[in-house]
C-alpha cells in the first residue's frame, strides 16, 4: 500500500493536501513526525511527500527508494466538492499521468494549466496548480 505524508514541519495546508490525496488514491496518510526518510523506505517502497518550506509547497513522488516526480504546487485551493467522488486524481500534467497511471487511478483532463485534483473525505475537494521543480 502507499504512503502519504509530510515533511517533519508541517502545515495546516500540506496536511490537508495529503490527507486529500491519501484518500483519493486509496493509500493510507501518516503524520511524520520524527521519522526519516530511511524509515518510510521500510515501510513502504512508494510514498508521497508534502513539503512545506520557504519557497512554498512542494509534492515528491518515491518509488522504489528513489525520487520519480517533484513539482512545486503553486497554489492550493479546497473547496467543497460538488458532484460524485472520483476515485484517484485527475491532472492536467502529461508527466504526471504517465508516471502515475502505472500504479494509480489517474484520469487526464485537458487544461492549458497543470492542475491536479484529488477529492477528499467529507465532500472536500483539493485542486492543486503546479509548476516545475527548480
Amino acid at each position: 500500500m502507499t504512503l502519504v505524508t509530510t515533511s517533519r514541519r508541517s502545515t495546516t495546508e500540506s496536511r490537508g493536501v495529503a490527507k486529500d490525496l491519501a484518500f483519493a488514491l486509496g493509500a493510507r496518510y501518516v503524520a511524520r513526525g520524527k521519522r526519516g526518510m530511511r524509515e518510510l523506505i521500510e515501510d513502504d517502497s512508494s510514498f508521497f511527500i508534502i513539503s512545506q518550506d520557504e519557497r512554498g509547497l512542494m509534492l515528491r513522488w518515491y518509488h522504489n527508494s528513489s525520487p520519480e516526480l517533484q513539482r512545486k504546487i503553486v497554489s492550493y485551493e479546497c473547496k467543497t466538492r460538488e458532484g460524485v467522488l472520483t476515485r484517484g486524481v485527475v491532472t492536467s500534467d502529461r508527466d504526471i499521468y504517465q508516471q502515475l497511471n502505472r500504479m494509480y487511478p489517474v484520469l487526464m483532463q485537458e487544461s492549458d494549466t497543470s492542475l491536479l485534483i484529488a477529492d477528499g473525505p467529507q465532500r472536500r475537494q483539493s485542486i492543486l496548480k503546479l509548476g516545475k521543480a527548480e
